[in-house]
């Protein structure tokens, strides 16, 4: 079986947030069950000039975009035995940004044409296009207009918030497809604009999307973002399977949880204290993140006695109050603005408990992570968060984490002050922190899942 890897990003390439791990650890999976898979992706002025260097020019052509004739080379690199394509066009990839340019329609619809129109490059043509987010969402509709029968399309959905609209005259002006055929309400339509995203779930042999909690939400008109009537529509055709955590990227340390908690402790500038709770968050501070929780309730969090930690950037609002919060609490708060994988790692390995009251969460890696280094997940029930902490119960020692449904600060504080409530008694804590651990969360069952579906996909 022969697999096509389309992505907007892949690490250690060049990586924005989740799809970025997912595109790295998914195929390297996939790859160790058997299954002949590539991955391609653009060719971005932002990769590593190590990578870039050594990249081996396989081919060039013209080809035909938003009516001319656009170069298109393609670039190959072997990633641990994965062969990674690398769609090569200076004008459409050398930007300050990966994301949000004018024209990243014609951006991305030259990406999707790339994809289907180089396997003579490739010399590589697959079974299976696997198809991720929006970037990716016009594949399925360009191996149907070029006749590629022969060939099947998966799309996973990873954030259905960001569906790739655009004015709908780009339809001729572009994506150059009839405008009957696609623009209607079971096709690219939305409103009066084109949803990519639309084209990747209508136009696809099946889609998946990042937790089984999450395939049910998006057909609710809470979490549909405006297309949850065209996911009960193909509800035959839908299924969530939660992500995985790649081990060979998120080690743990032999070191105890005590010696590492002082190293972050003393390095961060808190207090040096091993019975006071570390609270721990690393995220994107953005709305969905549930960060509006976490501001309304501070103060009153810190009342409880904890110790905060943030590792993070995005909203210039939220970046500006946790410094303030770590100016106030000397000695208890820590706010990293921005993103340092190395730090990352310390804090997942030395805080106790890791905070995620997210408003929507597709999947979510951050939790999974957290356990593996025996860090306990604090959590909002929703998409994959719901699917992968387990609420601890006292009376049955059941449990790998904390969690609550009502998106409330209120809420949000009762579930913090019972965590430390537990945190007091060492072997209920020891409990939690075992089964966290213990918990699969590697790609082994998820890339399986994977691989069931290519297969029903192809008979």
């Amino acid at each position: 079986m022969k697999v096509l890897f389309a992505a907007g990003e892949a690490w250690p390439f060049i990586k924005t947030g989740g799809l970025g791990d997912v595109a790295y650890s998914l195929p390297k999976a996939l790859k160790e069950k058997g299954i002949d898979i590539r991955v391609i992706i653009p060719k971005y002025i932002q990769i590593p000039e190590k990578y870039r260097l050594a990249m081996k020019h396989l081919g060039h052509k013209k080809i035909w975009v938003s009516h001319y004739d656009a170069y298109v080379g393609i670039e190959e690199y072997d990633l641990e035995g994965v062969i990674c394509y690398f769609v090569d066009n200076m004008q459409y990839f050398s930007r300050s940004k990966i994301y949000g340019e004018i024209d990243d329609c014609e951006r991305y619809t030259f990406f999707s044409k790339a994809v289907v129109e180089t396997f003579d490059i490739t010399g590589f043509t697959p079974d299976i296009i696997h198809c991720n987010d929006w970037h990716a969402a016009l594949i399925p509709i360009y191996v149907r207009e070029r006749g590629l029968h022969n060939i099947k399309t998966v799309y996973t959905i990873h954030n259905l918030r960001y569906q790739g609209f655009f004015p709908n005259i780009e339809i001729e002006e572009t994506l150059e497809i009839p405008r009957e055929k696609y623009y209607r309400e079971d096709g690219l339509k939305f409103y009066d604009v084109i949803s990519f995203m639309k084209g990747g779930v209508v136009y696809s042999d099946y889609v998946t999307t990042v937790s089984k909690s999450y395939a049910d939400e998006i057909k609710t008109p809470e979490y549909g973002e405006g297309i949850d009537g065209l996911f009960r529509k193909f509800d035959y055709k839908l299924t969530g399977i939660v992500n995985g955590v790649d081990n060979t990227v998120y080690k743990c340390s032999n070191e105890s949880k005590k010696l590492l908690k002082a190293e972050l402790q003393k390095k961060l500038g808190l207090n040096v204290d091993p019975n006071v709770p570390l609270v721990a968050i690393i995220t994107r501070l953005d709305r969905q993140k549930g960060i509006d929780l976490i501001t309304a309730a501070f103060d009153r969090m810190m009342d409880l006695g904890i110790q905060f930690v943030l590792l993070g950037s995005g909203d210039p609002y939220y970046e500006e109050f946790f410094r303030w919060k770590e100016s106030q609490y000397r000695g208890r708060v820590c706010s990293y603005i921005g993103f340092n994988q190395a730090l990352s790692i310390e804090i997942y390995s030395g805080a106790d408990m890791f905070l995620m009251p997210s408003l929507f969460e597709p999947c979510g890696l951050s939790q999974m992570i957290a356990m593996e280094y025996g860090t306990v997940p604090i959590v909002r029930e929703t998409g994959g968060l719901k699917d992968t902490v387990t609420p601890y119960n006292e009376y049955t020692g059941q449990g790998n984490g904390f969690s609550f449904i009502d998106a409330t600060p209120e809420v949000m504080l009762k579930i913090i002050n019972y965590a430390i409530t537990i945190y007091r008694d060492k072997k209920q804590w020891d409990l939690i922190v075992k089964h966290a651990k213990e918990r699969d969360s590697s790609w082994n069952r998820p890339a399986q899942e994977y691989i069931d579906i290519y297969k029903k996909v192809l008979n």
